[in-house]
């Protein structure tokens, strides 16, 4: 069935005439109605009654006008996203972002893509261990929200924007506490279960940062687990305050701070990607939309 007769069909039924309808689309009516009068006989139904002065639509035409009108839609729909896709708008755009870091500094950014490229599938997953910066090198996601370090630069030839930064604290449950005392230095600190994470990413290794012996540890392989572990009691660890402030709050976990000792720590948060990568109309909003909050700033 071809689409022409099907807007014929709608914009007399909202013209309310043959004639209204034949001006608005610039054709005569008498081409109207014979274009009506095949798309019944292809349907093999009276669609309209012309027995009165109006043209009025039988009880079979008003069911086929509203699934005409559904078809018209998704032929509008299917239009717009070929001519999106023929002007250069990905079909996909992969974002990633670490644990640590809060997604929700990507939501503005995602509406506007939303609003601008319909046809743009933004498909965002969540990684532990800086495996998010990893995906990134390996080609696999386009744009990282991730923990950054200058040190990374060395990794690849990164391009990034500071959206923020977050403060790494020392934690425990406030059981493990009244269990072990509040300990005022490194030494009772390794006495004390230690929870820290798997190997990271990007060649860093968790003991060469936080330079502790002795202390039992578990590893876990991402924050949020990190974060009900450490509620459970189960060990002290190094974690963004942001992912615990609603837990120290309401006393679960308590801040624990050793002079000289991860004191007053702060990690910046960037959105990266790799010089070579040449984003798409919507990856290219999304990343120039935080250019633009970086200047406002």
């Amino acid at each position: 069935m071809k689409i022409w007769p099907l807007r014929v069909l709608t914009q007399v039924v909202e013209s309310g005439s043959l004639q209204a309808a034949a001006n608005t689309l610039h054709r005569t009516a008498p081409a109207l109605s014979l274009t009506l009068s095949k798309l019944e006989d292809d349907v093999g139904f009276s669609i309209l009654d012309r027995s009165g002065y109006r043209l009025q639509l039988t009880a079979e035409g008003q069911q086929f006008l509203r699934h005409a009108y559904e078809l018209l839609r998704q032929h509008d729909r299917l239009n717009s996203v070929v001519a999106q896709l023929r002007d250069g708008a990905e079909p996909q755009l992969h974002v990633g972002y670490d644990y640590s870091c809060n997604p929700d500094l990507l939501l503005p950014a995602v509406h506007q893509i939303q609003h601008a490229f319909p046809v743009t599938e933004v498909l965002i997953a969540g990684y532990s261990q800086l495996q998010a910066l990893q995906h990134v090198r390996e080609g696999r996601v386009e744009l990282a929200l991730t923990p950054w370090l200058p040190t990374f630069q060395q990794m690849a030839d990164f391009e990034s924007l500071r959206l923020g930064e977050f403060q790494l604290v020392v934690v425990m449950a406030r059981r493990l506490v009244e269990q072990h005392g509040m300990p005022t230095s490194r030494n009772a600190l390794s006495e004390i279960p230690h929870l820290l994470p798997k190997e990271l990413n990007m060649g860093i290794s968790p003991e060469q940062i936080y330079r502790l012996s002795g202390s039992s540890r578990l590893r876990v392989n991402d924050a949020h687990t990190m974060v009900q572990f450490l509620r459970a009691g189960v060990g002290w660890g190094v974690i963004p305050r942001d992912l615990v402030r609603q837990s120290l709050v309401k006393g679960e976990l308590v801040e624990v701070d050793i002079p000289g000792f991860l004191d007053h720590i702060h990690a910046e948060i960037h959105l990266v990607k790799l010089a070579s990568t040449q984003l798409g109309p919507a990856g290219t909003l999304l990343w120039e939309s935080f250019i633009a909050q970086e200047h406002h700033c």
